[in-house]
């Protein structure tokens, strides 16, 4: 496990040399989530993102898209934060980087005066703070987008199917596509 506090950030991966930016992470996890491209499209397309000088094998290449994705398992404060980052056990995506781009940028110049047109900030740092954000437009879709309606009275099920019908995300298409994302987060 990586500790942001004692570790320095990482430039490589088993020797082999990473593109850090947040906005490499990001335009990785775009690719990834591309339903116009094949699987190995995408991987091809993730992989030459993240190194810097020459894919490595492919095991050690496909292992450290992986590591890089989940900033090396740094663990979230708790377990709310744990769905901030990431795609949630039933496959169904709550945030994407295209769709909620001005919402992650004012909740990050809100809550930490981070204007993320101007700065360079590493992957890891980025998730970091993306798990900690706080109240904001993001969090709030996120939230109506994640909630459990099963759990709810019928009125205030039928006030957040109409809030997340205007915030709806496209989902995966296939289970093809869903096993897809399922293995490369590791499940």
């Amino acid at each position: 496990m990586f500790n942001l506090l004692l570790d320095a950030l990482p430039t490589e991966y088993e020797g082999y040399l990473i593109r850090t930016d947040y906005r490499i992470g990001i335009q990785i996890s775009q690719a990834l989530e591309d339903e116009e491209l094949e699987p190995y499209e995408r991987i091809g397309i993730a992989l030459s993102l993240l190194y810097g000088n020459g894919i490595p094998p492919a095991d050690i290449a496909y292992a450290g898209l992986r590591w890089f994705l989940n900033a090396a398992a740094m663990a979230p404060q708790n377990e709310e934060d744990a769905g901030a980052v990431s795609v949630e056990d039933d496959g169904i995506r709550y945030f994407s980087f295209d769709y909620d781009a001005a919402r992650l940028y004012s909740g990050f110049r809100r809550a930490y005066g981070v204007e993320l047109d101007q700065v360079e900030m590493h992957w890891f740092r980025f998730l970091s703070l993306l798990g900690d954000l706080g109240e904001c437009a993001f969090t709030r879709v996120v939230d109506i987008r994640s909630a459990d309606l099963s759990k709810m009275d019928k009125e205030t099920k039928r006030a957040y199917a109409a809030m997340r019908r205007k915030v709806a995300l496209p989902q995966p298409k296939s289970p093809e596509e869903d096993e897809f994302m399922r293995q490369l987060r590791g499940e």
